[in-house]
């Protein structure tokens, strides 16, 4: 049964602002003083973190905005979008420079930890500095790129049909495969690197142990799994897939052979899943509108929400005193959130 959302604390609404159009990505600066926001229309823009005030916007992807990421010291904003281009931004919103990432629509973005941006479109993987100067053009993947994640050793994973690739910067082909014959939707690394998952077309989660190549599956989720994030503890992995709420608790020989944790409070397909930085808080978000939060250590829910429009997008502030949702109908609200304990 579906918990009511009277019966848990209101989240508070400290801000908020509409865009005008649907949110599709939201992504605070690394030292949350800047929220940048994506939207269908193309748009770029950058508010102020404490009260909302915009500081600059621009319409340049102009058939929708579909990757936004930040470089680790805060000084450049990625945007990537259906266009095929790629953009880099100064944080004051002038344009630095405009890339054509591939034959395809920017599917992600990512910055290593010293400042290399990556990015997907279509069937290729490119590097680029934090001018935008090409640095490196992988070899054609086997299909359309669907996720990509920077290992701490400088090499990167990405996912397709049927293949998460591992890369190697100056070599063009991958030199490592975790195969698996299944419509490979995202891809998700728990932070010690010791499991790579994928959702599925199939309504799975598929696994792999990074060291040995062993691979399992979890089975049976209603709907594609499009929504996954691990904890920073690497012991929690939560999905969508549904309408509810599931945790797999890997620490120990987990999860395989495990029961989740089932927690079915939307009315409505998840839509947006996303653990903190620092804790065990996880957030949904729902095509109903719902918000709901939860401590997956204490399985204890911590605060909920009910809007009139599906969520879109979530992203944690760095810190984890704010929480930034976006909805179908453009609106972009940022709440406090209950801590922990």
């Amino acid at each position: 049964m579906n918990r009511p959302m009277r019966e848990l604390p209101r989240l508070v609404n400290l801000w908020n602002v509409p865009t005008g159009d649907y949110v599709n990505l939201l992504c605070w600066s690394p030292d949350g003083s800047l929220l940048a926001i994506a939207t269908a229309d193309g748009a770029v823009a950058v508010h102020d973190g404490k009260d909302g005030k915009l500081r600059w916007r621009q319409n340049v992807h102009g058939l929708g905005t579909t990757a936004l990421a930040w470089s680790p010291d805060g000084k450049w904003l990625s945007s990537g979008g259906q266009d095929n281009r790629l953009y880099l931004w100064s944080a004051d919103g002038s344009e630095h420079e405009r890339q054509l990432a591939g034959r395809g629509w920017v599917a992600a973005l990512a910055w290593s930890a010293d400042g290399v941006l990556a990015s997907i479109a279509g069937r290729e993987l490119k590097l680029w500095d934090e001018r935008g100067r090409l640095l490196e053009s992988f070899g054609a993947a086997d299909s359309t790129l669907t996720g990509l994640h920077w290992l701490r050793d400088g090499q990167l994973l990405t996912a397709c049909y049927g293949v998460i690739a591992c890369w190697k910067p100056g070599h063009t082909d991958p030199i490592r495969h975790y195969l698996w014959k299944a419509s490979l939707l995202n891809l998700a690394v728990s932070p010690d690197e010791r499991l790579i998952t994928a959702g599925c077309q199939e309504g799975a989660i598929h696994l792999w142990d990074a060291g040995s190549g062993e691979d399992f599956q979890m089975n049976g989720y209603p709907t594609k799994v499009r929504q996954t994030s691990w904890s920073n503890d690497s012991r929690y992995f939560a999905t969508g897939g549904g309408d509810a709420l599931i945790i797999w608790d890997c620490g120990g020989a987990g999860p395989q052979g495990t029961e989740p944790d089932y927690q079915p409070v939307h009315q409505a397909p998840i839509s947006a899943v996303c653990f903190s930085h620092g804790d065990t808080r996880v957030v949904t978000g729902g095509e109903d509108g719902r918000v709901f939060v939860y401590d997956a250590h204490a399985r204890r829910p911590l605060g909920g929400l009910a809007g009139d429009s599906a969520i879109s997008a979530l992203d944690w502030q760095p810190g984890d005193a704010l929480l930034a949702l976006g909805d179908a109908q453009g609106n972009v609200l940022v709440c406090a959130i209950p801590t922990v304990g």
